[in-house]
């Protein structure tokens, strides 16, 4: 893998689930774990963990700070290291189950295939477009190409 800030987040994911073994990915970077692409660079996705049992604790880590952010997720936190950083999404739930995936010889916690798309279809029936690209890319193969907006003069002076 080539891309240093993929290598990065895996770096931290397996860093995050060394000290919460419980913990799994979903989203986007548990569909590439799953072998499944959706077309896209990856390097600027979250981590998306959900875990059984989680409180965050700023006395007890130095790798993480905890961050606001308005989304449905029950902690929020980034990491950085070496010049780069990435967010990590945590959704506290004691029920899904996971399973365990090796990818580039390393076995990672991938929160269930189905459980990733059902995630995905929540947030594209919400309006999420990068979602509802996301599940096109998924079903065909190619990525939706974005249409930009453009922008008519308003006859302002400036």
């Amino acid at each position: 893998m080539k891309n240093k800030l993929i290598e990065f987040k895996l770096k931290t994911l397996r860093d995050f689930q060394s000290k919460y073994p419980t913990s799994h990915v979903g989203g986007s970077i548990g569909l590439m774990l799953h072998g499944v692409s959706v077309h896209r660079d990856l390097s600027i996705s979250d981590l998306d963990i959900t875990i059984d049992d989680f409180e965050f604790d700023s006395n007890k880590s130095n790798d993480f700070e905890e961050r606001s952010d308005n989304n449905d997720f029950d902690y929020c936190l980034k990491t950085s290291e070496s010049g780069y950083y990435t967010k990590i999404d945590i959704r506290v739930n004691p029920e899904p189950s996971f399973e365990q995936v090796v990818f580039n010889g390393i076995v990672y916690n991938v929160s269930k295939l189905r459980d990733i798309i059902f995630w995905k279809n929540k947030y594209a029936n919400k309006g999420s477009i990068k979602h509802q690209h996301d599940l096109i890319a998924i079903d065909t193969g190619v990525r939706p190409e974005v249409q930009e907006v453009s922008v008519s003069d308003d006859d302002l002076p400036f």
